[in-house]
């Protein structure tokens, strides 16, 4: 550079020396003409402007220029040069070009400035403007260039625009080698809509723009809207498409939160950090990932969320739609289900959560695994309902997301206030409510219990409210301290029932229970076999039918063995009953008729009397009475026997008649006849043998 300057000058001395000897010659030619020609008035000489005060030197136009080798780095120009008295220059109306190796260049420029030692440095003051070759112009009251590091500085407000990309704030950088922008403080970054979508508009403490490298940066918590997406965290980096300034990543760091309504089932977003994965058109969100602290609102597009999922990892994909497509969670998952219509809330608990759904329909199931709670209800005081597994899969209504069943797997165990019940596998219908229980754990099978009874079987199918009970395969039920009848009547209070069946159904409703196929209740020893078992609730009452067998120890605490094709205990009557063939042995003998009655005392399970209709047959000891009626009466052992005619063999004696007394401890015989029946006795001869019963 100072090879140049040396030829500059040398050139000015030399047209310098030519114009000091043209004016010689033109001074002697008017020196002749004033002193022989008319002396003519002198023009006035032109004014010169005045040096600014303490300005020893002035140049009026002119370039510095700096040389690397044959190419031109930078090269400044000016207007003026002011050099003052204590030495320092000041150029007036500067522009700093600078080339860049690469092919990019800008230019700087200003009202006023100043050039460093050796030219490794510009400083520009006054109506700053820097352009580059590929597009960026900014604008600012100060800048300084430095050779060394390649960055322009500007310290006060700034602004810029770079294509649809502009910003402005207070304090800038912009490294020419890395073709890096900074704005340091207050900055707000904006990309222009393209054809009326597209907006973003960014404020954050402190913004950087990396073009060539397609990112821009932000600092000091920052705040993003575009296209009704909300978007804060305490930092952020957005990776631009490669083709055009527009989101291919948005990354967040600290305290970051997402919400608006341009997010699709995407409600709202939170986590100590997310990435915001966009599609090729740069606006469509398709994947959302978040980390620490996460929690993710999910509901229709446009409607209320109707879900909230938080965990310590949460992964959400989206279909252009909008539509949740795919969802994955883990450590400390929970997903709350608001509460619709008269379904309640509901909440979940696990480990880890998955998803998987479809455009146009959104989640149609999740899957939750490892120490698994399910909370539904429970407000206002009443007890939630409550079931644990290992896994649970839920099913979610298409465009609606209302879960509509989920099914535990796995140590499953569900309560519903004072109702337990437990199995390997459980559906739990959230619409119907209505619980299946199936499989096994190990050797334990499906079971229901409440302070009334307890339920085994191989599965149970379970009505909650009002409620009701289907139970099969091997049945076995336990009633606590006989539950289902009166204790006073058939079964003690102070013993549990336990009944066995194929088959049991249980309707709370009507308070009854049937047990079907190889029925068979027992306490102590007290028994009843049949086809079928009826117990109800509400009635205390108790019906058997089919191939019926009882055994009863009543208050005297002999058993009393019964059967008959049915029977049944009405405790209103307090009276049992066995009908179609049936048969009574006990204290009062064996008994035969197509109907025996039992009536119990009122207060007891005493017998009070006892009748037998239709074809009786009585064996007492070695006596056999038969008739058409037979009443029994406990308190002094007398028989009373009705029909046409009635018959007692008694020790190869027989006696007929109308009517028949007799007592079972005693001899004492009553007989009493009419006129239409004549009462005969007959002695002697073979006894014959008496009646069995089978």
């Amino acid at each position: 550079m100072a090879h140049g300057l040396y030829n500059r000058s040398v050139a000015r001395w030399q047209q310098h020396a030519r114009t000091v000897a043209a004016l010689v010659a033109v001074g002697g030619a008017v020196s002749v003409w004033w002193l022989m020609g008319e002396r003519q008035a002198r023009p006035a000489a032109p004014s010169l402007e005045p040096l600014e005060p303490r300005a020893a030197v002035e140049t009026r136009g002119g370039d510095v220029v700096q040389l690397k080798g044959a190419r031109e780095d930078v090269r400044v120009e000016f207007d003026r040069n002011v050099t003052y008295q204590d030495g320092q220059t000041k150029l007036i109306g500067v522009k700093a070009v600078i080339d860049n190796r690469a092919g990019r260049s800008f230019v700087i420029t200003g009202r006023e400035g100043q050039v460093g030692a050796n030219q490794a440095s510009i400083e520009l003051v006054g109506d700053v403007t820097i352009s580059s070759s590929d597009g960026l112009s900014a604008r600012a009251e100060r800048a300084t260039y430095t050779e060394a590091e390649g960055i322009v500085r500007a310290p006060g407000p700034v602004e810029f625009t770079r294509g649809r990309l502009s910003g402005r704030g207070i304090g800038f950088t912009y490294d020419r080698q890395r073709d890096t922008l900074w704005l340091l403080d207050q900055a707000v970054v904006a990309i222009a809509p393209e054809h009326g979508a597209g907006a973003l508009e960014v404020q954050a403490g402190a913004a950087g723009v990396a073009r060539t490298d397609r990112y821009l940066r932000f600092e000091g918590g920052m705040q993003l809207t575009r296209d009704g997406q909300d978007i804060a965290a305490d930092e952020a980096t957005v990776t631009l498409l490669a083709d055009r300034d527009e989101p291919d990543l948005i990354e967040l760091r600290g305290h970051a939160r997402v919400g608006g309504t341009g997010l699709g089932a995407l409600q709202a977003l939170e986590g100590r950090d997310i990435n915001l994965d966009y599609g090729a058109d740069g606006r469509t969100l398709e994947r959302a990932t978040l980390a620490s602290q996460a929690a993710v609102a999910l509901g229709a597009r446009g409607g209320p969320a109707t879900q909230r999922l938080s965990a310590d990892w949460i992964d959400v994909t989206l279909a252009s739609d909008g539509a949740v497509t795919a969802l994955a969670a883990r450590e400390g998952v929970q997903v709350t289900l608001a509460a619709a219509g008269e379904q309640p809330t509901r909440a979940i608990r696990a480990r880890e959560v998955t998803g998987s759904g479809a455009a146009g329909q959104g989640l149609t199931r999740m899957r939750f695994t490892e120490n698994v709670e399910f909370r539904e209800g429970g407000g206002r005081g009443a007890a939630p309902r409550i079931a644990r597994a290992r896994s649970l899969d839920l099913g979610l209504g298409a465009g609606t997301g209302a879960v509509e069943a989920a099914t535990f797997s796995g140590g499953v165990r569900f309560t519903d206030g004072g109702l337990t019940a437990e199995s390997a596998e459980a559906r739990y219908d959230l619409v119907a409510g209505t619980l299946a229980l199936g499989g096994r754990e190990g050797q334990a099978r499906p079971r229901v219990r409440d302070e009334r009874s307890q339920v085994d079987a191989d599965s149970i199918d379970l009505t909650l409210s009002p409620r009701r009970m289907t139970a099969e395969g091997s049945v076995s039920t336990v009633l606590a301290g006989g539950k289902g009848v009166r204790p006073d009547a058939l079964l003690r209070a102070d013993g549990a029932v336990n009944v066995v069946a194929d088959r049991v159904e249980f309707d709370e409703a009507e308070g009854r229970g049937v047990y079907r196929g190889n029925a068979r209740l027992w306490q102590g020893d007290t028994s009843i076999k049949g086809d079928e078992i009826t117990l109800d609730d509400r009635r205390g009452d108790l019906r058997a039918a089919g191939g019926v067998v009882t055994v009863f120890a009543l208050a005297d605490g002999q058993p009393t063995t019964g059967r008959g094709g049915a029977f049944s205990y009405e405790d209103a009557e307090r009276r049992a009953v066995y009908t179609t063939s049936a048969q009574l042995s006990g204290p009062a003998g064996d008994l035969r008729g197509d109907r025996i009655e039992l009536q119990l005392a009122k207060a007891s399970s005493a017998l009070a009397r006892l009748e037998a209709r239709t074809g009786v047959t009585v064996k007492i000891d070695t006596r056999t009475a038969t008739g058409g009626r037979l009443t029994y009466f406990p308190e002094d052992e007398r028989y009373v026997l009705e029909g046409s005619p009635v018959r007692l063999v008694e020790a190869c004696r027989e006696t007929a008649g109308r009517t028949l007394t007799f007592f079972k401890s005693s001899a004492r015989l009553i007989v009493d006849g009419n006129e239409e029946t004549r009462t005969e006795s007959k002695g002697g001869g073979k006894c014959p043998e008496p009646p069995r019963f089978e």
